[in-house]
């Protein structure tokens, strides 16, 4: 069977891997490859970026975790050959032709949805995971800094939420896609230089980096939001450390949290399905390139770099 993987920073490869692969334990199926669709915490892996979470890069499969599929053999309860499901491969899993999962990790994917469609499911889902941690906003100003594919989905999950005002920041030029997720303003600026502008009486009462992978968002939000706010850091740390400006978050009375979607999968997995299928067509220009899996090199190198016209990059079998 077809697989890639990451043969130095940066370049992915097609190889042969063993067929069918290894045997399935209980809770496990195999799954064919529908779709896969990449994200940010899939870059420092591909860029081989030094971090607690990545073993200073690993080189190996092709890092992927967003995935749709169909089951081709199960050890899992409640799965059964010919089910098309959707979730995550979870932390080192690759992109291959036929591929391992936990079932713990998935659901079966809505037949309204298209397989290009369902990949949103998962990056949806951590997403609405975080925002059910939020303190009540509405009718609050929030500001959302980062304006990929995570960023967008906060401003529509906020404007669905009733949140009173919604400033998404970035550097690249994304105006017209924060004002159809819902965004009332977009600042196109780095997060520093938001901050520098931004006056007191327009602080947020609640701020969500979405960025991650270095410190100065996480140290912006925290500088830019109101007394007694929230910030929610979203963004994955490469750093096993960071330095925060903690005399901010003691005087202003700052809550800041943060976490990952570990356990409660099928239960995110169920509610962003619910939520996607309600507003389908909001979503409609959430992902911008499909590309066929023969060009997962052009799919990885469009990722990885954040650009004008670029959100989601969703990868899929090769044309027959």
């Amino acid at each position: 069977m077809w697989a890639y993987r990451l043969v130095k920073p940066g370049l992915v490869e097609q190889v042969v891997a063993p067929d069918p692969g290894p045997a399935l334990t209980e809770g496990q199926v195999r799954l064919r490859f529908l779709a896969a669709g990449l994200c940010g915490s899939d870059m420092p892996r591909f860029k081989a970026v030094a971090g607690p979470l990545y073993n200073g890069g690993g080189y190996g499969s092709a890092p992927v975790h967003e995935i749709v599929g169909e089951v081709t053999e199960t050890a899992a309860p409640g799965f059964e050959v010919g089910d098309r499901v959707v979730g995550t491969l979870g932390r080192g899993a690759g992109l291959e032709e036929h591929m391992v999962a936990s079932a713990s990790r998935l659901i079966p994917a809505p037949r309204e949805l298209t397989d290009v469609e369902a990949v949103m499911v998962q990056s949806l889902a951590t997403v609405l995971r975080a925002a059910a941690k939020f303190p009540r906003t509405e009718g609050l100003r929030a500001a959302v800094l980062g304006a990929g594919p995570i960023g967008l989905a906060f401003c529509h999950v906020f404007r669905n939420r009733g949140v009173g005002h919604i400033s998404l920041v970035d550097p690249i030029e994304r105006a017209e896609m924060a004002s159809a997720f819902g965004a009332d303003e977009f600042h196109h600026m780095s997060s520093a230089g938001w901050l520098r502008l931004l006056r007191p009486e327009d602080r947020p009462q609640v701020v969500v980096e979405a960025v991650g992978h270095q410190q100065g968002t996480i140290c912006d939000a925290i500088n830019s939001v109101d007394e007694h706010g929230y910030v929610f850091g979203f963004g994955e740390p490469d750093d096993a450390d960071y330095t925060l400006p903690y005399k901010e978050i003691y005087l202003k009375d700052v809550t800041l949290a943060s976490g990952r979607t570990i356990e409660e999968w099928p239960e995110v997995l169920t509610a962003a399905a619910q939520y996607l299928l309600c507003h389908r067509a909001d979503f409609a220009a959430y992902i911008s390139h499909v590309v066929p899996v023969e060009d997962a090199q052009r799919a990885y190198s469009l990722y990885a770099k954040p650009q004008v016209g670029r959100v989601k990059v969703v990868i899929v079998p090769s044309p027959v």
